[in-house]
């Protein structure tokens, strides 16, 4: 099952490129802890665990870019069914 300790351990190496400009790719380990997410969310619930610990964790990080955050998975090759946003709405996750 997906927390919110797997969330933040696989998007850990992620927050300097998410507090930047994006001029750059994300680093290798970061899209690594991306692809490691998406890999483990298997079920709706665990997307929206997902979805929810990286709302939290967007609204807690002063500083984030999330024109960035918006983009970080398909900048690492990942589809993903929701974005890192403050205001994304985690239930309406398939």
């Amino acid at each position: 099952a997906v927390t919110c300790t797997v969330v933040t351990k696989a998007l850990g190496p992620c927050m300097t490129y998410l507090k930047g400009t994006g001029a750059t790719p994300p680093p290798a380990n970061c899209c690594a802890g991306v692809r490691s997410l998406k890999a483990a969310a298997q079920t709706v619930a665990d997307r929206r665990m997902a979805c929810n610990c990286m709302k939290s964790a967007a609204q807690k990080t002063k500083s984030l870019n999330y024109k960035v955050a918006a983009r970080l998975a398909s900048q690492c090759g990942v589809r993903m069914s929701y974005s890192v946003s403050p205001n994304v709405n985690c239930n309406s996750v398939q």
